[in-house]
């Protein structure tokens, strides 16, 4: 074999193994690249759709878990303590979530759990726990949410008057044993608002009756049943369709307020009034 034929030969094998050699290079790198970036775009995904608040709180779990901002929140809240006021903290939570040892429902639990956060800078005394169920909304048994709502009130707003307002929903109170409420003109004009409001829109009204502890699972039901039908009777009277008004109780179950005091008690002794649209 000549040498100029040994020399191309050489050049050939010499071009071979690299072409090879880039080629599998290239694979391995192009293939690690893509799996980083995959990572990484799936991180950027997650980090994307998952919410994070400065205090929030996972599905049926009531430990906190404080993030970005809870600083600021602690301080904007301990801003606004005077010397007569009393921060309430209300623990939400959802019926389908379980009951945590110790607690009536996961709402205390959540509501106790923040306040551990304020140890050592607001006192026991100066602090009330309160339960709220929430309607379950898509996607709240996964990620997080937040959990608890904060505001400080003045003593005398502990002695509940007979009507409430709050964002979603009206608390009628009643007094111990009773299916009557306590007469507040505060609730009359409420009420006949609302029977002129649903006459008008067609809206559905939800009339849910609470009880405190004292008695049996059985009369707390009668009970709570009572309620809701003397508002349901309430409000037929001044026109409002029978069909329009859904009654149901939940005897001593949902408690919002500790059962251990008379204010508690009677905080617990409700109807809870919301519309539903049609």
């Amino acid at each position: 074999m000549s040498a100029p034929l040994k020399v191309i030969i050489m050049l050939v094998i010499w071009l071979l193994y690299s072409l090879i050699a880039y080629k599998g290079c290239l694979q391995q790198c192009c293939s690690a690249d893509a799996a980083s970036m995959t990572d990484l775009d799936s991180n950027a995904i997650d980090s994307g759709t998952l919410v994070r608040y400065p205090l929030d709180f996972q599905w049926a779990n009531a430990a906190a878990f404080t993030n970005d901002g809870f600083p600021e929140l602690k301080q904007r809240l301990l801003a606004q303590m005077k010397d007569n006021n009393l921060l309430q903290i209300t623990g939400l939570y959802y019926e389908a979530e379980p009951k945590p040892d110790g607690y009536d429902n996961m709402g205390f639990a959540r509501a106790d759990a923040a306040k551990k956060l304020f140890a050592g800078t607001i006192p026991d005394d100066r602090v009330q726990l309160r339960a709220r169920l929430m309607d379950e909304t898509p996607g709240v048994r996964k990620g997080y949410f937040e959990g608890v709502a904060f505001e400080w009130i003045t003593p005398e707003a502990t002695a509940e008057a007979s009507v409430e307002e709050l964002d979603d929903r009206i608390i009628i109170r009643f007094p111990t044993g009773s299916v009557q409420r306590e007469y507040d003109p505060a609730v009359e004009a409420y009420l006949t608002k609302l029977a002129e409001r649903v006459k008008k829109t067609g809206e559905r009204i939800s009339l849910v009756g609470h009880t405190d502890n004292v008695g049996t699972d059985q009369v707390n039901n009668q009970l709570g049943l009572g309620r809701a039908n003397q508002i349901k009777n309430t409000l037929t009277k001044v026109g409002v369709k029978a069909e329009q008004v859904d009654v149901d109780t939940k005897g001593k179950t949902q408690p919002v307020d500790s059962n251990n005091t008379e204010t508690g008690r009677q905080n617990n002794r409700r109807v809870e009034v919301r519309l539903i649209k049609q």
